[in-house]
């Protein structure tokens, strides 16, 4: 068995994971929207939750919960100590993203991919709740919603705190993700105000995803961006991306459309093939326009997981994205995996 020192995904994880205590911002959690939490003082066995498709009634303490991605609802759901009985595995690589401990979401069952989800499994799972982005729900929602109350997540991944407040009010999980929110907002104001010391702030910074030659991708309106956001830091191009898109795409032959003073880059993503990606990003570092940029040849080019810049809908993606941007931005060095 491998002794070695755990990754910093797997410390995050661990964190992650562990008891969770405290009321801070419980009240945010509850009031980001008023129906999603009962009066306490009630005992009222039901709340209502808003969602992509509407208003939901779901239990207030659901005993069995169908998380149906792994990116925005399971981590969360496991943030808030659900016991999740079902979800959707990862169609590459490992079945869950590396910040979620495969020991405890091992035991979920896996009910497919959102291509082809598996209704009749989930059906014998038979669950209190079932929640998940809008890309998993729609289309099985009449089904799933004969099953147990159905939550549609959005795939707007710039509100993907208020993502997390939903799913938390979802599975009843209140209390301990809202003390995760202050958490994270007590690393936000920290790390804002470091950066801001070091004048980072007002340097511009690229999200440049590389998935295929035609197919370069500048996020703007991404989780990742979100975060970057919340330090008070533009993602370059934000202004010139489309109303309903969060990317400005470019083709090789643009990639220096996507130059900024530091260049954070990912490859491949969910739907794409690992091998196949490297082999397109091994294309683009050969061309000459890649030496071209002014971020690469500054040294602030960095290199970073898509499987939490690009999955990167809830708390624990959102922290390991802010251990990279201060490993990069503030020490120069490209974030360790």
């Amino acid at each position: 068995m491998n002794q070695a020192a755990p990754t910093r995904a797997a410390r995050h994880r661990l964190r992650w994971l562990a008891p969770l205590t405290g009321t801070a911002l419980l009240a945010t959690v509850a009031c980001g929207d008023d129906s999603t939490e009962p009066d306490a003082e009630s005992g009222a066995e039901t709340r209502v939750i808003s969602h992509e498709l509407g208003e939901t009634e779901v239990p207030a303490a659901p005993e069995r919960v169908v998380a149906l991605d792994p990116y925005a609802s399971l981590p969360t759901a496991l943030a808030a100590d659900a016991t999740v009985v079902g979800t959707s595995y990862q169609p590459f690589g490992d079945p869950f993203p590396p910040y979620i401990d495969e020991t405890v979401a091992g035991d979920a069952t896996d009910v497919g991919w959102f291509t082809e989800l598996n209704v009749e499994q989930i059906a014998t799972l038979e669950p209190d709740v079932i929640i998940g982005l809008i890309s998993f729900v729609e289309p099985y929602h009449d089904q799933l919603s004969e099953i147990a109350p159905t939550i549609a997540l959005p795939l707007d991944d710039m509100v993907w705190q208020e993502t997390v407040t939903t799913v938390a009010a979802a599975v009843g999980g209140a209390e301990p993700v809202g003390a995760e929110l202050a958490a994270y907002q007590e690393q936000v104001d920290d790390l804002a105000a470091q950066l801001s010391d070091a004048g980072i702030d007002q340097e511009t910074v690229s999200l440049l995803n590389i998935r295929a030659l035609d197919d370069l991708r500048v996020y703007t309106r991404s989780c990742a961006a979100a975060v970057l956001h919340d330090l008070g830091i533009e993602p370059h191009l934000h202004d010139e991306t489309e109303d309903g898109e969060n990317a400005v795409r470019l083709s090789v032959e643009r990639l220096t459309d996507a130059d900024a003073d530091h260049l954070f880059y990912f490859v491949g993503s969910t739907g794409t093939n690992p091998e196949d990606a490297q082999s397109t990003f091994d294309q683009v570092a050969e061309n000459p326009l890649w030496e071209q940029l002014d971020a690469v040849t500054a040294g602030n080019a960095y290199p970073v997981d898509p499987r939490w810049w690009f999955n990167c809908g809830s708390l624990a993606a959102a922290e390991l994205i802010l251990d990279d941007v201060a490993e990069a931005l503030l020490h120069g060095q490209a974030p360790a995996a």
